[in-house]
């Protein structure tokens, strides 16, 4: 497993003079680092400081799902902690190594959140995350190096490119190709009709904003956090919200759906904490948002499923393949986008 053969350089590394001054320890420090998590493109381990109370999360990014060199990738995702942190949205960034220079992977130091994923069942869990997402979209982003998005289209142009290896691989089944096919040509035709609709790109958006993103803590402040800041994009906050409302990011760790009562008690939450949203006009741009994001989230999938049964993978999860070859099943996304492939 890479993320164990990659522990005794990080601890080398760590001890090296320079880091663990600009860390803030001293050299007789007892160190305790350990595995903490890994997603699809970084591995995160936790370093404890016992004499001094440090917590850290060391994150080591193996790879980009937005083009970027490993230097740049790390780089980027830092950037979004530096402005972010202050606001108490993101988890405060400590230090940065974008250089390569010591070790093969890119890597920054962040606080350690203290709590536990979202729980979508619990109300005061999802009052909370709506509150925390509303937080994040009024933090000016007209700086820094964040990518800017066009909504409607830019959802189909990624859509696109996450599903031209799957509609090219010859191990694709037939049947789920003509399906991605028929949903590209509606997309097109939906962005056409309502891309005006949306206003300038003006809101920083984490873009994956699903349970074990948030860091909740304890009753009664139900405190709330957004982690893994791969992937910010400059676009219009319906991106967060269909993503967080969507049954593929509720269904992929936790196996839960929203009823119709949940989602509005999100809604209404979020509305109530954005006082510069027109909240009907903000719910308009979410029903015609919704299946574009979600054929991001599906296209996704569909390139994954390439990359996961081919050779060559560096973070390999048996897990999340499997929940990616249910959502690829024909049945599944006929539910999905009944509306648009006429079921």
């Amino acid at each position: 497993m890479l993320a164990t053969e990659l522990l005794p350089a990080l601890a080398a590394y760590v001890a090296r003079p320079a880091v663990r001054d600009a860390l803030g320890l001293a050299p007789g420090d007892e160190r305790r680092l350990a595995f903490l998590a890994q997603g699809e493109y970084n591995i995160n381990y936790r370093l404890d400081v016992p004499a001094r109370r440090v917590a850290l999360v060391l994150r080591l990014n193996v790879g980009s799902q937005i083009g970027k060199s490993p230097g740049e990738q790390i780089a980027y995702e830092a950037a979004a902690l530096r402005l972010l942190g202050p606001h108490g949205v993101a988890p405060r960034l400590h230090y940065l190594d974008d250089t390569l220079a010591a070790l093969p992977y890119g890597l920054l130091a962040m606080e350690f959140v203290p709590g536990g994923p979202l729980d979508y069942a619990n109300p005061a869990h999802i009052r909370a995350a709506a509150a925390t997402l509303a937080r994040l979209h009024g933090v000016p982003a007209a700086s820094g190096p964040f990518i800017r998005r066009r909504a409607l289209h830019d959802d189909l142009a990624e859509a696109r490119a996450w599903l031209a290896p799957f509609l090219a691989c010859n191990r694709a089944p037939a049947d789920v190709r003509i399906l991605f096919e028929r949903l590209l040509a509606r997309a097109a035709e939906s962005a056409e009709r309502d891309a005006g609709r949306f206003p300038a790109p003006f809101a920083l958006v984490h873009t994956d904003v699903q349970a074990h993103n948030f860091v909740v803590g304890p009753p009664p402040a139900n405190s709330c956090t957004l982690v893994d800041w791969e992937r910010p994009l400059v676009d219009d906050p319906t991106y967060d919200l269909a993503h967080f409302l969507l049954p593929t990011t509720t269904q992929w760790k936790c196996g839960y759906t929203f009823g119709d009562a949940e989602r509005e008690l999100f809604l209404a939450a979020y509305c109530a904490a954005r006082a510069d949203a027109d909240a009907a006009e903000l719910r308009a741009r979410l029903r015609a948002r919704w299946p574009f994001i979600l054929l991001r989230a599906i296209g996704w999938c569909a390139g994954a499923w390439v990359e996961y049964t081919g050779p060559g993978r560096a973070i390999d999860n048996r897990d999340t393949l499997a929940k990616i070859e249910e959502y690829l099943r024909p049945a599944y996304l006929r539910a999905l986008f009944g509306e648009w492939l006429g079921a």
